[in-house]
């Protein structure tokens, strides 16, 4: 048993804290806590608390509003006023940044918005567990089912699928698990509806249950709205092109618009959604895709957590778009890659901060890179 007072927010929402010249992360905490740690998991550089008591509370701790906070593995930062959220999520991302050498220089003349949607009620796609005709989220790193009533950062069509399984309207079968969509008024999971559509801006995007669709639909439209609407260009290329949700933009600032997607209900999809017109729509992994020799104006780049591997980092630069637009969902993978953009002879014209999922660790960034 040790008292530890919390330095910094890192990574995966723990406090970080040291004693005896040791690192000690403690979850559900604030910077300036004092804590008092009963039990922790030993690594070989730092520990994890597992039982703590707060000595010493930050005035800007707030009483949790979901029930199932510390319980669920879904949300960390419910204990914390929502303006405070964005400040230490603006500082983790710039902290990953210094940690990147060269990067805080490279941004220092650039002003890092931050845009936010409510903190509540505003997820649309989420998945949900199963067990013994319960249903629910996993626990905080455990296997265990933590059985939810109601999820206070899902919309209500989402809630309106919990409360028609609680009363046994729905028949989940054999189930594990399942996605789950609301939007206009109604829920879709892979037992009913499967096929949705969503209207963005005045376009409809359609899009299959079991492929991956942002989880915050009113902040969506606001990054389309701010950043892929602006984008012109002679030949536009999309890499990781998912459903076409912002290719059915990007096809009519152009004169031609390639996209590259791996996952053939995906490129299917995306297919429906283009339609017709100066589109073409390539099914297969990037890495296969990049050895063609087409030149582009724009391209647009939205990668899987894991960012951009080398090759395509490396064709990017070869290819030399006058602008590269890069959306990430993962801030760590992100400010490695923009690190070789950088040295490619690229400079930053913008960087914005989307806070798609508040209450959570999580964080997309959307970065517009210029040829220098």
């Amino acid at each position: 048993m040790f008292l530890v007072e919390i330095e910094k927010i890192v990574q995966g929402g723990f406090g970080l804290g040291r004693t005896q010249g040791k690192v000690i992360f403690v979850p559900h905490t604030l910077p300036g806590e004092r804590v008092r740690v009963e039990s922790t998991k030993v690594r070989k550089d730092y520990e994890v608390a597992q039982t703590f008591q707060i000595l010493q509370p930050s005035p800007k701790r707030i009483e949790p509003l979901c029930p199932y906070f510390t319980l669920c593995g879904g949300c960390q930062f419910h204990h914390i006023e929502y303006d405070t959220e964005l400040e230490i999520k603006r500082e983790m991302f710039q902290e990953t940044l210094r940690r990147t050498s060269g990067l805080s220089s490279s941004l220092a003349d650039v002003s890092i918005e931050l845009v936010h949607s409510s903190p509540l009620a505003y997820r649309n796609r989420v998945r949900f567990h199963f067990s013994e005709g319960q249903v629910g989220f996993r626990a905080a790193k455990k296997s265990t089912l933590v059985p939810i009533v109601r999820c206070i950062v899902c919309v209500d069509e989402v809630n309106r699928f919990l409360l028609d399984v609680r009363e046994r309207r729905i028949d989940l079968g054999s189930r594990g698990e399942s996605t789950v969509f609301g939007y206009g008024g109604k829920y879709f999971w892979k037992g009913g509806m499967k096929e949705i559509t969503v209207e963005i801006l005045g376009k409809q995007v359609s899009f299959p249950i079991d492929s991956f669709f942002q989880s915050n639909v009113t902040l969506l439209d606001s990054l389309i709205r701010n950043h892929i609407l602006p984008l012109q260009g002679s030949r536009i290329l999309e890499l990781y092109g998912g459903v076409g949700t912002f290719g059915v933009f990007l096809k009519e600032n152009c004169s031609f618009y390639t996209m590259v997607e791996e996952y053939p209900r995906s490129v299917e999809y995306a297919r429906k959604n283009l339609g017709k017109g100066r589109v073409k729509v390539v099914q297969g992994r990037v890495e296969q895709w990049i050895h063609q020799e087409a030149l582009y104006d724009t391209v647009v780049i939205d990668p899987p957590r894991t960012g951009v591997s080398i090759p395509v980092r490396e064709f990017l630069t070869r290819i030399c778009p006058q602008t590269l637009l890069y959306i990430s969902c993962n801030p760590l993978t992100f400010a490695r890659d923009l690190k070789f953009f950088l040295h490619g002879g690229y400079e930053i014209r913008s960087c914005t901060l989307y806070d798609f999922y508040p209450r959570t660790t999580h964080l997309e960034v959307v970065c517009q890179l210029e040829k220098r």
